[in-house]
Parts: structure tokens; C-alpha cells; sequence
């Protein structure tokens, strides 16, 4: 039985390794970010590896947009995430997740509403996970969520404000496709220290299906069976569905062929907190909202500002 577990290992890792040339799609070409701020999270501690073994310098590459009544003191760009802690904290704080070929420069400030704040300010802080922009480490699926979650407690611990009577700063995690599974991740560790998170995401995926699904069309169904069997739980829509509780918006792409309206349901139904479902009628996966759909949207949005936790 100990001969064959290096063949194990072996056979593991070139699975792993399919799956997430399959998944992700990691870029580095420079972009532009303006009008948002860069920043540098680091993720471990600078005199030694964690216990992950993670090089003492690990940081994940954040953008910021500042929405509504901003101060003076302001970090500047390439700063660094102890360079905010002396600004006064957000009334919201928003932490996104792009999709599986999103970039964090390209982040918006949706949803929050510059034109029509929900607050008198907020920040909206997006990540590149490692591997991609200027975040260093390896693309992967095994340690995508983990990742998610150090550096969500990093800038929580920093630009969140908690008081004696519960959270002062409302929390938004929010995703689009793939990057709805950190977010999920993060909100089912978070939501009992953080009871005024809701979660905000669009499209998220049932990896295993629309993987199985895809592969069909390439007529590579048990081959992909094979690989799709090392997907890590922490990336498991459904499962995660089930452990989360607190206030969420789904938006859901009507002619999504991507991650089929039929996966999401799925994924719908086994949520266990309060949820309000958005359909997007009229958008595929990548399309953007038209104006059409800016009521659904103002409804969603005073729908789960009623049900946050935070203090009025």
C-alpha cells in the first residue's frame, strides 16, 4: 500500500493540475487602474514562513475605489494596507472577487451607487488573486479560497469598524462567476463575527457541472470525471450554499450558457440564509447590466441594506 501512494500523490497532482488550466485564466499584462488606488496586502508575517510554508513575503494586489464623502487623509496609490489604518473607516466595505478572467484594475464601484450613495462613504477594495496581475504566487484552485479569506481578515482587521453593540461597517462580499466561491467561502467563516455582511453575487458556479457540461462538447466527459473528482470543498457552490447564513442577492444571467440557469437554482435552493433572487432577463454570462434592469437592482439593494445587522 506504500508503493502506491507516491502514484496517488503523482496521479493527484497532474489532476490538479488539468483542472486548473481548465478553470482559471491568469493574466499579468499591465493595466491601467485609475481611477482606483493600489494597494499591497501582505498575508504573512514578515520575519518567518507561515505555517503554510508561504514565503514571508506573500501579499495579495488590491485596487480601491472611494465612494461619497472620502477624507483628507488619503493613502496614495502603491500604498500599502498599514498606510490606511489611520483613515477613518467606511460606513460600507466591499470586498470583490472577479471572475475566472476578471482583473481587479478593472474593477467598478457596483454596488455601490456613486451617483446615488447608500452611505456617506465606502471603500470597495478588489483583489488579484495570486498568480494573477501583479499578485505573486501560482494560479490554483487548491489554495484560491484560503487565499481569499487571509486577505479578507487583513483588510477587514484594517478598514472595518466593530463596536460594543455590533458591526458599525456594513460588509459586502461580493463576486461574479467564479469569483462567487471565495466569496462564499469568506461570508460562511465571517458571519459570526461579522453579522452586518451580506453577500452580493452574480453567476456563481457548480464547478463540477459546468466543467462535466463543457467537456461533453468536446466528447471528454469521463476523462474530466476524473479530474473534476480533486475539486477542493471550499469551492463547492453548493456545499458552501448551505453554510451560509446571512442576507444575499443572487443575479442571475437569463441566457447564461456558461453556468446554465438550472446550476444556479440548484445552488439558490440550498442556501440557508435569506436570499432574493435577480433575474437578469435578456444578459448571457459576461453581459453588462442595461437600464432596464436598474430597478431589479435598487430593489435588491434596499431588500438586503433592510436586512443588514448594522446599527442605524
Amino acid at each position: 500500500m506504500k508503493r502506491m501512494r507516491p502514484i496517488q500523490n503523482w496521479s493527484r497532482c497532474i489532476r490538479f493540475g488539468l483542472l486548473n488550466r481548465f478553470v482559471l485564466r491568469p493574466t499579468t499584462d499591465p493595466i491601467d487602474h485609475r481611477p482606483q488606488i493600489r494597494c499591497r496586502v501582505s498575508l504573512s508575517d514578515h520575519s518567518k514562513s507561515d505555517s503554510n510554508g508561504r514565503a514571508p513575503d506573500a501579499w495579495i494586489e488590491s485596487f480601491v475605489h472611494r465612494v461619497g464623502n472620502t477624507s483628507a487623509n488619503s493613502a496614495q496609490d502603491n500604498s500599502r494596507l498599514e498606510d490606511w489604518r489611520e483613515i477613518p473607516p467606511p460606513e460600507d466595505l466591499v470586498l470583490k472577487f472577479p471572475g475566472t478572467g476578471g482583473r481587479a484594475e478593472r474593477s467598478t464601484p457596483f454596488p455601490m451607487q456613486p451617483k446615488q450613495p447608500i452611505s456617506k462613504s465606502a471603500e470597495v477594495w478588489t483583489w488579484n488573486p495570486p498568480g494573477y496581475g501583479g499578485s505573486p504566487g501560482k494560479a490554483t484552485l487548491q489554495n484560491f479560497s484560503n487565499a481569499a479569506a487571509e486577505w479578507s481578515l487583513r483588510v477587514l482587521s484594517a478598514r472595518a469598524q466593530q463596536s460594543s453593540s455590533g458591526n458599525e461597517t456594513r460588509i459586502w462580499l461580493c463576486g461574479n462567476s467564479l469569483g462567487c466561491l471565495p466569496a462564499m467561502h469568506v461570508a460562511s467563516l465571517l458571519q459570526e463575527a461579522w453579522p452586518s455582511a451580506v453577500l452580493w453575487v452574480r453567476n456563481p458556479p457548480d464547478l463540477r457541472r459546468v466543467i462535466l457540461n463543457i467537456s461533453a462538447r468536446w466528447r471528454a466527459t469521463t476523462a474530466m470525471q476524473h479530474v473534476s473528482a480533486v475539486l477542493p470543498q471550499n469551492v463547492d457552490a453548493v456545499d458552501l450554499a448551505g453554510r451560509c447564513k446571512i442576507p444575499a442577492v443572487f443575479l442571475m444571467s437569463e441566457k447564461d450558457s456558461l453556468v446554465l440557469p438550472e446550476y444556479q437554482k440548484a445552488i439558490h435552493a440550498a442556501y440557508a440564509g435569506p436570499k432574493l433572487v435577480v433575474e437578469l432577463s435578456g444578459l448571457s454570462h459576461d453581459d453588462v447590466l442595461e437600464e432596464e434592469h436598474r430597478p431589479a437592482i435598487n430593489n435588491a439593494l434596499d431588500w438586503v441594506i433592510r436586512r443588514s445587522q448594522r446599527p442605524a
